[in-house]
């Protein structure tokens, strides 16, 4: 049988959406030169990209809050991969709060995965400058909730779990759990269960990370 991969990441290029006040995305070439030993027509292409640690489809490590938090060269491989449960929401709109009542049906499979993604169609307002302002939120209490069944990732569809005072950022990333935020095309699984893969570049003492997610339907 053939595996499906489905992909649930933005694509990193220099006009993709940024938080407000956050720098944009830089490509910087730094050679294209065409090489006699090459035949002197095929070229060598080489560039360097500058890029802020959450944008785009992004986790976040213990650190973005807590000066000893973990960072990602210390998190376990297992974290970021694993089955996950599908919690979809769709009828949340601007500022809904995920609260523990949209949880409860699902506690079981959450309990045994231990990961919990959240689809609540906000990326269709991806491009849209109401998406990182009027986006969805975790309340603390449903954080709670959570890091009692056990969570350790929390994915979401929109730019952040929540607002400020960022009581779910802190519970969350203060129990050592990571934050996974900017998924895309989470419409596209279609199981309740299905295998993520969410895995962070190996950046020594940083506080997030762009990355490539993957959803495996099992």
């Amino acid at each position: 049988m053939k595996r499906c991969y489905i992909d649930l990441s933005y694509p990193i290029e220099p006009s993709m959406p940024v938080l407000p006040n956050y720098p944009p995305v830089e490509v910087t070439i730094l050679d294209s030169t065409a090489y006699q030993e090459l035949g002197g027509t095929r070229r060598l292409n080489s560039s360097r990209i500058a890029i802020g640690l959450h944008t785009g489809t992004h986790i976040d490590a213990p650190f973005h809050f807590y000066s000893d938090g973990a960072t990602f060269e210390s998190i376990p491989l297992e974290q970021c991969i694993g089955q996950a449960t599908l919690v979809r929401l769709s009828r949340h709109g601007s500022f809904a709060p995920i609260t523990p009542q949209d949880i409860l049906a699902y506690r079981e499979s959450i309990q045994q995965t231990g990961k919990v993604v959240f689809d609540t169609g906000w990326s269709k307002m991806w491009g849209d400058p109401a998406f990182f302002l009027d986006h969805p939120e975790i309340t603390q209490e449903t954080a709670e909730l959570l890091l009692e069944w056990g969570v350790h990732l929390v994915g979401v569809d929109f730019p952040s779990v929540d607002r400020p005072p960022f009581p779910a950022h802190l519970a969350f990333l203060g129990s050592g759990a990571v934050i996974v935020e900017n998924l895309a095309n989470l419409k596209s699984v279609r199981t309740e269960r299905f295998y993520l893969t969410a895995l962070p570049l190996k950046l020594v003492g940083r506080d997030g990370s762009p990355l490539r997610a993957i959803g495996e339907e099992i």
